[in-house]
């Protein structure tokens, strides 16, 4: 194959895993909040640092 069969070929690819990862955040950013903690996932995720950086 040559360069440019490969390029032709890998670019719809790419795209293809492009579209693919960006359609999976939503699903790994919701996976396991509203569960462990037994919420609505409207609810507020609360964080405090508790660690001193002085």
């Amino acid at each position: 194959m040559d360069k440019e069969t490969l390029i032709r070929l890998a670019t719809p690819a790419s795209i293809f895993a492009l579209a693919i990862s960006i359609a999976s955040i939503p699903l790994t950013a919701n996976a396991e909040y509203p569960y462990m903690l037994g919420k609505y996932s409207s609810d507020p995720l609360h964080v405090y640092h508790v660690n001193s950086c002085n």
